[in-house]
């Protein structure tokens, strides 16, 4: 699961928006009165597509915190972190083991006669995997998949940096240890959610790629 620069920049808008959600929420929870005051402007969905616009200033802002945020964390711990695994936490390192086997799509005894016999090993796994893969990334149902994954796996990556980093500013800002609390808990269930789904768009890109090998 290369990080396919073409596939990450049209993810690129999602990680912005993700961005734009927790300024504003963090706004919210530590200067909520002001906040409140601004929501209930009628040019404050304008404002917000303004900030979003090509070539705003408030963009390019939002860009630099993405590249800083996601610079701090290898690709690799950002799987580990994505996947709660610590050794061979993709799941290409079960392609054959426990995806393939339960994808009805998937016929091992092809795979076998294709490209001798299937690993056991997670390390060896992995390695073969991402042969079949690369033969067939251009595939719509792989494609799809892996850029679900990297855009999961990215934003669940700042919502747990946000989880560690932003709750002791909100708790200094506000004195609210309530509803410091409360922010906390959402900003780690928000990368529990994200994780999970980044797990499943993972399996579906084994998934799927194992199985256009197949149709092969």
């Amino acid at each position: 699961m290369s990080s396919d620069p073409s596939l990450k920049e049209q993810n690129a808008w999602l990680v912005r928006a993700a961005l734009l959600l927790h300024t504003v929420a963090f706004a919210y929870v530590a200067f909520e009165p002001f906040v409140l005051a601004q929501l209930a402007q009628p040019d404050v969905l304008q404002k917000l597509q303004d900030t979003l616009a090509p070539g705003a200033i408030s963009l390019a802002i939002i860009a630099l915190a993405r590249l800083v945020l996601l610079g701090l964390v290898p690709a690799r711990m950002r799987d580990r972190l994505i996947h709660w695994r610590w050794r061979h936490p993709l799941p290409g390192s079960r392609a054959f083991t426990k995806f393939g086997p339960a994808e009805p799509r998937v016929d091992l005894a092809k795979l076998e006669r294709i490209y001798g016999p299937l690993p056991t090993d997670p390390g060896d796994q992995g390695p073969l995997f991402y042969k079949i893969y690369s033969a067939h990334a251009g595939s719509i149902g792989v494609l799809d998949a892996h850029k679900s994954y990297l855009a999961a796996r990215d934003i669940g990556t700042i919502n747990l940096l946000m989880f560690i980093l932003l709750p002791t500013f909100a708790c200094w800002a506000t004195g609210d240890l309530i509803r410091t609390g409360i922010y906390a808990a959402v900003l780690l269930l928000l990368y529990v959610l994200m994780s999970i789904a980044a797990q499943v768009y993972g399996t579906r890109l084994v998934e799927n790629a194992l199985a256009a090998a197949c149709a092969d």
